[in-house]
């Protein structure tokens, strides 16, 4: 190990490994070895940097870890700790518990200061020993297909309820983290245990109080001086020492010869005595007591440890004999700090960095440079190796790659640090590189963000500050007002194409429908720092209203207008403002943003009103399903009653969740909200209308969020007397803006496609997300992936938030009185005392405000919102009498019922856990295309997890009749997977139905899954066959070597086939085999060979030395075995169409990691017509066999929906246009003050305020 960083660096550099940056080479590529816990180091989408081995120990042993607590949970428990931990631990061995085999090692120890343990566990491969990570790979340039040095990333931890499950007397734990190396091949990963110590701090202190034992001490021998003459001041320092001697002769004497320890013997009873009895009954010592001449004649005697059965004779950690162990490891802790030790401690760190393939790093903590934010991001600490500087580098790019700017800034400034020619010269070509890749890409990829600045007439590419954009944009504005929502989501465009927190921060602010002080000015071409009176305000206002072409730009100026009244407070100007919005926005007149004519035969389309394009594809999607209409339009009859009773009695979904009464109330207005839009989409006589802001705060924001905001607004007005009747600033007369979204935990680049599938738009997310569990049990063997959001797969929205209960009561407590207020409405106060939770929770709704450019969520997220809303608001209509699970019609209509097997290795039988989800999910395939049915397979087909030493699959109990399937596009490393899945328009669901296990029907499927997991990896040999140029050399060697037996072309092949095999892990399969099977494919095999053989003989007479011919073979071989499992498979899978599901609609999302729009398509099967719904657009496509294959040759499609073909009319369709009725003339003037339904519009009586008003001949409308 001494020899790790002796590299040669001087040696010729390769051009190449300078002028790429990371991930571009396609000739070295790694295969990811996702072995072991390296899936959950990204399972949740979320970024973490990885740290160079030297890195992450200084990391942990000075407590700057982010991810270790166990401090923090130490004092959670109330743990008794002896000595301060806020320092840097030196570690030393403990005990007889450290050994390595093969494929792992086990390094215990403790903190010689504070006794803390610390427990490594590290393991890999022993099959893939060549693929770990080893610092003879090392040179300079380095190559970013070498791994010299680990580079570890957080990989999870164990979570506190099962910690405490675990915790023991002998083995207390408080914290289990675990880490994996981040290099593509390397299987090695790090398990950090911290336990704490196993003396409590009244312990150590009868061991170190010397003045006790110096007074005993005395008392002894004033009681007996003869007995005692030997004795001296030597003692008091020796009790650490004699119990150590205890502890050893306990630890080695043989179980037949345990030594008891006399009560009255001389030391024992000075050093220790009654006083420190405790601690021996702590060491579970058994005590007898004998009293002689008022003296206990008693002993101690031990307990005999078992014996140590571990790995090469070590010691089981928690077993009785680990725990003594322990024990006597502190005591010699406290005998090495009092300087008392006749050896050196062992300590281990040196083994801790040979162990992870890295060299002591001494220093570390008082160097200048170690905690820069620079060497932070790299992973790295100063005066590493140049090589082990770019190792990290590489590492780290694919781990955080929105870092990837800042790593490279940082790069160059640490080879300035170093001063070091070499590292400059790599780091400023990557540095070049970057920028004017960068560059390239903006300017052919993303079209996007070209199409953006164009609008603003802007050239790209964007080199842009801030403050040029935002100019840009409001011009724009003043130019072109009946286009501000477009300008609005090509700001935002721009802004989710920057990686710089500040300049996206920047442009959002400024996207949002509340117009800027200076951006209302210069709506009206009017400088920013030009001084107007309310008359002159009123004046340029009303010329500008009077030039209006659309109500959408009337409603611009009139909330530019407020916009300034506000913020300068300006009471003139607001009621000026009121009376111009009366005037020329009257409040009878509709508000839905889109004034052109209607087709009746064309569906209405649906307005975004902020970042709402996720929300309203499901609501034209869920319009077509009649269950959920009928429970809109018929709601008398599923309505849940709204009592106490009723309210505690329904359980939802297969978990059974409670609700409370707020979610109730906000579920019933939800559906009263959804009636009302039904109804418009049946009658309206537009292109377009528009969802109510209260139908979107109900299902995007959850009910716990709707209380604090209410809350929390009338914390801040309680002590303050009640405002004049004014709107206030974040509630302006226009609707809020057209902005496209949503999430999608991936980055893609976007290309010009025809304007029918894409989006203009894209918009930067910030997600505040519903509370969600799942229906479905989750296992850390879960598939390695997770929802858009990072969650778990298959999440059913929670009913009950744990904190709605305290804030419910909260909020319906009596308001805060502030007696020093200086007026008391007293009407007012009364009002808001009398107010019900109910009419708390329907107001939250209806003025709870979402940020229209950031407030975005994930279209799984959402339908699992608006299907628990639509659960909630209903009672059930069955319920199971032996699970409890209520059923009603929206269970009744989309949710699934699966069943989920596991069987250890070892057993016979299955385990079984029934659940209930609303979709299933497909996994599209890591490179390429797949079909559906292998996407599927990947959640339905048996899983082996050798290291849990299982075998599980899953299966479909019962299918609805409307059935969702989830195409999981987030991949575990944080991305977006844009591989297309080929969807067919008639999905056969057999293959995936729950059969016995003794039926034929399992063990055909048993042989399906075998068959298709050979059939997966022989195209996995033939595509890596394709990919990898070496692959030649590799044949070429295999020729050279048989090259005497050349007659022999059949083992030849055999064996090239085999060597290319090597390259991927074999296939483990625990479970029922086909004898036919492997017979069949035996046989096939060989008849496939002899031919191969036949044709190779006769080539060989043409080029017996011809490399080509074995490579050429070699892949004909691949091909001919291709078909045959191909063949077979098709035949396992042959008639099994007894449950046919019909395509009916697609959701699809384009974007990036954070960005991106949602549109969908459904197919109307009675117009026989696919429908293309993108916010207020609706175009139709009557050929079926075109939207299939445009959505099965891109990443695009996300959420499918099927209904079963043999009843399908039962259960969707798309209801026709009816013409709107005409309402009677209303009887009754409008009232003094109104507000539109969706809460943001306010119409106030100006006769009310004695502010001056506009003469009657100055307003034109």
């Amino acid at each position: 190990m001494a020899n790790l960083y002796d590299l040669g660096s001087q040696q010729d550099h390769d051009a190449s490994a300078y002028t790429q940056l990371p991930g571009t080479a396609s000739n070295d590529a790694a295969h990811n070895n996702l072995a072991g816990a390296k899936p959950q180091a990204y399972n949740d989408g979320v970024e973490r940097p990885g740290r160079h081995p030297s890195r992450w120990i200084y990391e942990l042993l000075n407590n700057k870890t982010t991810n270790i607590g166990p401090f923090e949970k130490a004092r959670q428990y109330q743990v008794d700790i002896p000595y301060d931990w806020d320092h840097e631990h030196r570690l030393v061995l403990n005990g007889n518990q450290s050994y390595s085999t093969p494929s792992t090692r086990v390094l215990s120890s403790l903190c010689i200061e504070c006794h803390f343990h610390f427990v490594f566990k590290m393991k890999w491969n022993e099959h893939c020993q060549d693929n770990l990570c080893n610092p003879l790979q090392a040179s300079w340039p380095m190559e970013e297909s070498k791994y010299p040095w680990h580079h570890l990333v957080w990989a999870g931890s164990t979570d506190d309820a099962d910690l405490l499950e675990e915790r023991s007397k002998y083995y207390p734990l408080l914290s289990r983290e675990q880490f994996v190396c981040a290099a593509p091949p390397c299987t090695f990963q790090i398990t950090v245990e911290v336990l704490e110590p196993r003396m409590g701090s009244w312990w150590a202190q009868l061991l170190t109080d010397h003045d006790a034992i110096r007074k005993e001490l005395y008392n002894a021998k004033a009681r007996d001086p003869e007995r005692y003459e030997g004795a001296n001041e030597g003692w008091i320092t020796q009790a650490p020492l004699n119990l150590n001697t205890y502890l050893k002769n306990l630890l080695e004497s043989p179980t037949n010869d345990l030594r008891s320890i006399s009560k009255r013997n001389k030391r024992f009873s000075v050093l220790f005595g009654p006083r420190s009895f405790r601690i021996f009954r702590d060491l579970e010592f058994s005590e007898t007591v004998v009293m002689l001449d008022d003296e206990d004649d008693g002993q101690f005697t031990p307990r005999a440890p078992e014996p140590a059965s571990g790995p090469s004779g070590t010691t089981e950690p928690g077993t009785y004999r680990a725990y003594v162990e322990d024990v006597r490891a502190e005591v010699q802790c406290i005998i090495h700090r009092t300087g008392q030790a006749t050896e050196k401690p062992t300590f281990i760190t040196s083994a801790l960095y040979a162990d992870l393939g890295s060299k002591d790093a001494p220093g570390a903590k008082s160097h200048a440079l170690t905690d820069l934010e620079r060497y932070r991001l790299l992973g790295i600490l100063p005066n590493l190796p140049r090589e082990a500087t770019v190792n990290a580098y590489f590492r780290q790019w694919d781990l955080i790659p929105s870092q990837r700017k800042a790593m490279v800034n940082d790069l160059v400034a640490i080879a300035n640090d170093y001063g070091d020619e070499a590292l400059s010269e790599f780091a400023m070509t990557q540095s070049s590189i970057f920028e004017s890749l960068t560059e390239r890409m903006q300017a052919s990829e993303n079209n996007e963000l070209n199409q953006a600045l164009k609008f603003f007439d802007l050239s790209p590419p964007n080199r842009y500050t801030a403050d040029q954009i935002i100019a840009s944009f409001r011009l724009t504005l003043a130019g072109r007002p009946g286009q501000a929502a477009t300008a609005r989501d090509m700001l935002m465009v721009i802004a989710g194409a920057s990686s710089d927190p500040e300049y996206q921060t920047r442009l959002l602010m400024e996207s949002d429908s509340n117009m800027t002080l200076d951006t209302s000015k210069a709506l009206f071409n009017v400088p920013p720092n030009d001084v107007m009176d309310s008359q002159a305000w009123i004046q340029v206002g009303r010329s500008k209203l009077k030039s209006c072409t659309s109500r959408q730009e009337k409603l611009l100026y009139l909330s530019a207008l407020n916009t300034i009244a506000d913020v300068t407070d300006d009471a003139r100007l607001k009621q000026g403002a009121a009376e111009l919005q009366e005037r020329f926005t009257p409040a009878g007149e509709e508000d839905d943003g889109n004034e052109a004519p209607a087709d009746i035969n064309i569906p209405v389309g649906l307005n975004n009103i902020g970042n709402t394009c996720y929300l309203n594809s499901l609501l034209q999607y869920l319009f077509t399903v009649k269950a959920v209409r009928d429970i809109a339009f018929n709601y008398s009859d599923y309505r849940l009653e709204l009592t106490d009773e009723q309210i505690a009695e329904r359980k939802i979904g297969g978990n059974k969740m409670t609700m409370d009464r707020a979610e109730a109330v906000v579920a019933q207005a939800f559906v009263h909200e959804l009636a009302d839009l039904f109804n418009k989409l049946k009658s309206h006589n537009q292109a377009a209308t528009r969802p109510s802001q209260r139908l979107a705060n109900a299902v995007l924001l959850s009910t716990h969020s709707l209380l604090e905001d209410l809350k929390s607004k009338e914390a801040s007005t309680s002590t303050l007397p009640p405002p004049l009747p004014v709107r206030p600033p974040s509630k302006p007369p226009s609707p809020v803006a057209e902005a496209e979204d949503t999430e999608m935990a991936s980055e893609r680049n976007h290309s010009s496609q025809d304007s029918e599938t894409v989006s203009n738009g894209s918009s930067e997310t910030l997600v505040d997300l519903v509370t969600v569990v799942s229906d479905k049990p989750v296992s850390e063997e879960q598939p390695s992936s997770t929802h858009l959001d990072g969650k778990p797969n298959e999440p059913t929205i929670r009913v009950v938030d744990e904190s709605i209960a305290e804030t419910s009561a909260t909020v319906a407590g009596e308001p805060t009185k502030n007696p020093d207020a200086d007026v008391i409405m007293s009407d007012l106060v009364d009002e808001k005392q009398q107010q019900t939770i109910d009419e708390k929770v329907l107001d939250a709704l209806g003025h709870q405000k979402r940020s229209s450019g950031t407030d975005q969520q994930d279209v799984e997220e959402v339908i699992g919102s608006i299907i628990n809303r639509l659960q909630a608001a209903i009672h059930p209509s069955s319920v199971d009498e032996k699970t409890g699970i209520q059923f009603e019609k929206i269970m009744e209509t989309f949710f699934v019922t699966t069943v989920n097997y596991t069987k250890k290795f070892d057993d016979h039988t299955y385990q079984s856990e029934i659940s209930y989800d609303r979709s299933i999910t497909a996994f599209p395939a890591a490179d390429g295309p797949c079909s559906l049915y292998d996407a599927l397979g990947r959640n339905f087909d048996q899983q082996v997890l050798e290291e849990s030493r299982l075998t599980r699959y899953t299966a479909i109990k019962s299918l609805p009749p409307v059935l969702h399937v989830l195409i999981q596009r987030s991949q575990s490393i944080g991305r977006k997977n844009d591989n297309p899945v080929v969807i067919p328009e008639t999905l056969y669901l057999d293959r995936y139905m729950d059969a016995p296990h003794d039926s034929p029907e399992f063990k055909r499927r048993t042989e399906q899954w075998m068959v298709g997991e050979w059939l997966a990896d022989l195209k996995q040999q033939k595509a890596r066959l394709n990919a990898d140029p070496k692959t030649g050399a590799l044949l070429d060697e295999i020729r050279r070597r048989d090259e005497s037996q050349t007659s022999d072309w059949a083992s030849a092949i055999a064996e090239a086939r085999s060597a290319i095999a090597s390259l991927d892990d074999q296939f483990a399969f625990d479970g029922p085999t086909t004898e036919d099977l492997i017979t069949l494919s035996d046989q096939d095999i060989d008849s496939k060979m002899t031919d191969s053989t036949t044709n190779a003989s006769h080539k060989l007479a043409i080029e017996p030395n011809g490399m080509a011919t074995i490579e050429e073979l070699t892949r004909a071989q691949l091909e001919d075995d291709i078909a045959i499992y191909g063949q077979r498979l098709e035949q396992l899978v042959g008639g099994m169409e007894k449950n046919p599901y019909r395509l009916q609609a697609v959701i699809c999302h384009r974007g990036h990691l954070s960005s991106g729009h949602y549109w969908v398509w459904i197919h109307d099967f009675e117009a026989n017509v696919w429908r293309w719904y993108n916010d207020a657009a609706v175009k139709e496509n009557q050929n079926t066999q075109e939207v299939l294959e445009t959505l099965s040759k891109s990443g695009e499609p996300y959420y499918l929906c099927y209904v079963r073909d043999s009843d399908k009319g039962q259960h969707v369709d798309v209801p026709k246009r009816e013409p709107p009725v005409v309402p009677e003339p209303a009887g009754e003037p409008l009232v003094e003050t109104a507000e539109d339904a969706d809460g943001d519009i306010q119409v106030s009586d100006a006769s009310k305020d004695p502010l001056p008003t506009l003469a009657a001949d100055e307003i034109e409308t």
